[in-house]
């Protein structure tokens, strides 16, 4: 069958299969390499109270004007509506709305989102952030604050320290109108960095003092304070902060395996520490993806065929699922060049180090584009005989063609669950196919099958493909 064939095909089952899949409600899925541990798409009338819990108080903080009142969070239409109105309530001449996880979900390190169309108007700051549930303050996590008086700049953030001297780092990006439609919001939380995201595209790496504890989330409109100023004339009232839906994450399979697998440490003469390798291969400050280095590997000029690879290896063992994910890079100043290319290879070996398969992807050559970072992703399943699996990061050189290959945030992970078991319900059934169908259609981003980082026919077809064979 024809690729064009199999395009039509999706059309086709997609025309099928998504009416079933909206009748029954059928929930997401979890994007590639994650599980899902909190999920609420406001389907019902009122706010769930075993996710959320609704602020009644006139908080005193930032010089704030609102009284948060349980009556402004509303519950319909398949969304949650955080409603500020100029309205005296406990002192207060305005009032808002505020829902948080404290006491019902918390977690340390994951991914953390939400769908979300913003107010807009002078005095009012809504914001998607988390605290640690032990009630410390710092550390914080802003996901998104926004400014009514400009609805097109958002900011994510940072803070840390010890009160009153609370450094941070924030990031702003400046986009779209976010009051005029919905948008998404996300911070992949790692224990060395925090990712994030504005509609599904990177928009900041912050990598200074990344918490290590659980925290819980909070969805608000303040009215007035500090930062936003007070609301004035130009002021409208009321506005709606309206969300879609909400859900966190954990990495499949926990957290990365390899050590300073973002180059940040090195040996002597600039090599990767934790990493074995051979040839040219080290670790600089050349347009890293994130914090301060990067990898490099280029080819030994010896005039024949050479390699330079690094490689960290662990335990594994038979039926095991392995995830290998990284970032590489074709870098103008020093591009690949000729036939030169590189390759993520994941490795499964015997207890005497013997190979016995591996898996790969020719992840970088001349004809890459330039400067940007490429996600690469390889899985394999560990064969009899297994008992150490190996990332190799490898440069092939056959002649003497110039050029290095730039890798950063490596990663190896084990992997829980079957790609094809997308509502992680531990055995692959028709509820998946009725999981990806509703999500592919409705662009979700986790239909991205063969984490390409966007979704097209490929991923149905991938996703086909594994369904068929029971994994």
């Amino acid at each position: 069958m024809t690729k064009r064939t199999l395009a039509w095909t999706t059309t086709t089952l997609l025309a099928a299969a998504c009416a079933p899949a909206i009748a029954q409600g059928v929930g997401g899925c979890s994007p590639p390499g994650w599980v899902m541990t909190f999920d609420d798409e406001f389907n019902g009338f009122n706010l769930d109270t075993t996710k959320w819990r609704a602020e009644n108080a006139a908080l005193i903080k930032n010089n704030e004007l609102q009284y948060y009142a349980p009556a402004n969070v509303v519950v319909n239409n398949g969304v949650m509506s955080l409603i500020s109105r100029r309205q005296n309530m406990g002192g207060r001449q305005y009032t808002s709305g505020l829902v948080e996880t404290r006491g019902k979900f918390s977690q340390t390190f994951g991914r953390f989102e939400y769908r979300a169309k913003m107010p807009r108007t002078r005095g009012l700051w809504p914001a998607f952030w988390m605290l640690p549930e032990n009630g410390q303050w710092p550390p914080e996590i802003d996901i998104m604050e926004l400014l009514g008086h400009d609805p097109f700049t958002v900011y994510m953030s940072n803070h840390w320290g010890v009160w009153p001297n609370v450094p941070y780092q924030t990031t702003a990006f400046t986009g779209p109108d976010f009051s005029a439609d919905f948008h998404t919001f996300r911070v992949d939380w790692f224990p060395d960095r925090m990712e994030f995201y504005v509609d599904e595209t990177l928009r900041a790496i912050h990598t200074q003092a990344v918490p290590a504890q659980p925290f819980y989330m909070i969805i608000n409109t303040a009215v007035g304070g500090n930062w936003p100023g007070n609301p004035d004339a130009t002021t409208v009232f009321p506005q709606s902060h309206v969300v879609d839906w909400v859900r966190a994450y954990r990495r499949d399979g926990g957290l990365n395996r390899l050590a300073n697998g973002g180059f940040e440490t090195q040996a002597s003469g600039n090599r990767p520490a934790n990493w074995t390798f051979s040839g040219a291969a080290y670790a600089e400050p050349f347009s890293p993806r994130s914090a301060a280095d990067a990898g490099k590997l280029f080819g030994r000029f010896t005039g024949a065929a050479n390699t330079s690879t690094m490689h960290q290896e662990f335990a594994a063992a038979a039926g095991e699922r392995w995830r290998a994910t990284a970032y590489w890079m074709n870098n103008s100043a020093d591009r690949m060049q000729g036939a030169n290319f590189a390759s993520t290879i994941v490795e499964f070996r015997t207890a005497a180090g013997a190979l016995i398969s591996s898996v790969s992807d020719r992840s970088l050559d001349a004809n890459s584009p330039l400067n940007e970072w490429q996600r690469v992703v390889v899985t394999g399943v560990a064969p009899a005989g297994t008992a150490r699996v190996r990332l190799v990061l490898q440069f092939s050189q056959p002649a003497m063609a110039a050029g290095a290959a730039f890798m950063d945030d490596v990663e190896l992970v084990p992997v829980e669950f079957c790609p094809a078991d997308v509502d992680r319900s531990g055995f692959v059934d028709s509820d998946d196919f009725i999981v990806y169908v509703d999500a592919f259609g409705g662009g979700e981003t986790c239909a991205d099958f063969d984490e390409s980082g966007f979704t097209d026919s490929d991923d149905f077809i991938a996703f086909v493909t594994a369904f068929s064979n029971g994994c």
